[in-house]
């Protein structure tokens, strides 16, 4: 969780909170300002970090992740090892960009379209000259391909190279360089929502007090509709704090009001726009997301890239203590935060286990740290939590008593995590078991060097994309 003046603390809807800014709902142009149709380049999709490759179709042994670029990049590529995307939007895009890098010139691959060999060769990209003196100094590669439709595999086969490895592999991009795009309204950001789930989503952006950004006449919350493979764009002011994007199969109702999934998310803007986002599951499991910005600087991509049958079936069978409930005309993994402090679950017996599961550690971390573990009157709730007494001060120790790490709360050896014998939260284990660098509660940044979870802030920004079920 982003531990500074700017937010606001720890609270029942995630790890992004509001800033002190105004919040406002739709902009218009202003007067004397037209709006017309340009020709861009228009990104297809969202980025796709290069890390994020598969291991079905990837040559085995080869190609490894390592550190640079934005954050990690591919390393270990060489001539005759393939790498293997699923899922790729294709739809439209006419290029590919690659961020790249190498010591020396030569490398070069072929990108193939659904299969090597028997798919679609659409394009190559080379490296004709070095991008500087390392392995860190990347470079954008233009790639023209062939035109396809629909959601694909993409595969990159080595066929030269310079020396040992081909290049180094950040990032890609799919565009369309001809692509007509009215553009958003002057001082907004656009949001792009995207549905990839096989099924149709309601989806519906809000801001500060959950206030609709888009409502009717009377004032209602207007939700967008959106069938698998459909995309809505929110013109969303720059400034606008607090902003969610939840998803419904079924629309919300006073007895369930509840969403299925949510983004999160804050828009600031002085004098330089700020994209502020991460992906989070604090409260609950609903679906698998994506959320990536296009900007200056520091826009990645973080995602949980699961199908969404994956994700059901992993909820179904998998739900530490069987907390599977019905929100949003779906069926979630709920956090053990919501169920040991939300009244409604009150009256069930199971929180005498799982409410209770870390006393016993809070009580030995005040009794070995005198002076630095306060817990006072906390107990597990406040642990799942990260909240008041103590806890929502201390990212420290609450990381350590979620992940059962009181006797080295500053170890980021991530093979230790919940994995010492001691209580630990047994959720949070959970969830990164499905999705890896997420929030599964609200102090899983700490420490940062440990990259259990990322906090990120786009400079620069000029979209925000939120995608469900990024792997369809």
């Amino acid at each position: 969780m982003k531990n500074s003046s700017f937010w606001s603390g720890v609270g029942a809807a995630g790890c992004l909170f509001a800033l002190n800014l105004g919040c406002g709902g739709t902009t218009e142009a202003p007067e004397g300002i037209s709006l017309e149709s340009t020709s861009q380049s228009v990104i297809v999709g969202s980025r796709r970090q290069a890390e994020t490759w598969s291991s079905s179709g990837t040559t085995a042994g080869a190609v490894f992740n390592e550190g640079g670029g934005e954050g990690q990049s591919v390393g270990g590529f060489q001539v005759n090892e393939v790498i293997h995307y699923p899922s790729v939007l294709f739809t439209d895009a006419d290029q590919i960009k690659f961020q790249l890098a190498a010591p020396y010139g030569g490398g070069r691959a072929e990108i193939w379209a659904d299969a090597v060999g028997s798919g679609t060769k659409v394009g190559t990209v080379d490296l004709t000259a070095a991008t500087g003196a390392d392995w860190n100094t990347f470079t954008t590669r233009t790639v023209t391909i062939t035109k396809l439709s629909g959601t694909r595999s993409l595969y990159l086969k080595g066929v030269a190279t310079g020396g040992d490895w081909l290049f180094k592999l950040d990032w890609f991009e799919l565009h369309n360089s001809g692509g007509t795009t009215t553009p958003p309204p002057s001082g907004t950001v656009p949001v792009k929502v995207t549905n990839k789930c096989p099924f149709n989503l309601n989806v519906l952006l809000t801001g500060v007090n959950s206030i609709s950004l888009e409502r009717d006449s009377s004032g209602n919350p207007i939700y967008r509709n959106l069938a698998s493979g459909q995309t809505y764009t929110y013109n969303t002011p720059g400034n606008y704090p607090a902003g969610r994007v939840s998803a419904y199969r079924t629309l919300p109702s006073p007895t369930s009001p509840r969403e299925l999934e949510k983004a999160e998310f804050t828009l600031e803007n002085n004098g330089s726009q700020l994209i502020h986002y991460n992906l989070t599951y604090v409260d609950h499991v609903g679906l698998p997301m994506a959320i990536s910005t296009a900007g200056a600087n520091n826009c990645v991509q973080v995602q949980c890239n699961k199908t969404a049958s994956a994700m059901q079936s992993a909820i179904d069978t998998g739900c530490p203590d069987g907390l599977r409930y019905s929100m949003g005309g779906g069926t979630i993994c709920l956090a053990p935060r919501s169920f040991c402090l939300d009244g409604e679950y009150a009256s069930d017996s199971r929180r005498g286990t799982i409410c209770t599961r870390l006393d016993s550690e809070i009580a030995r971390c005040a009794s070995k740290y005198p002076g630095q573990c306060n817990p006072g009157t906390a107990k597990t709730p406040q642990v799942y939590a990260c909240s008041p007494p103590f806890f929502d001060q201390s990212a420290k120790w609450c990381a350590a008593l979620n992940r059962g790490m009181v006797d080295a709360p500053d170890s980021t050896t991530v093979s230790q995590y919940y994995n010492t014998g001691k209580p630990y939260n047994q959720y949070a284990k959970w969830v990164h078991q499905q999705c890896g660098a997420v929030y599964a509660f609200a102090y899983d940044d700490y420490p940062m060097a440990a990259n259990q979870a990322g906090f990120f802030t786009c400079s620069g920004g000029t979209q925000l994309n939120v995608t469900f079920c990024p792997a369809g």
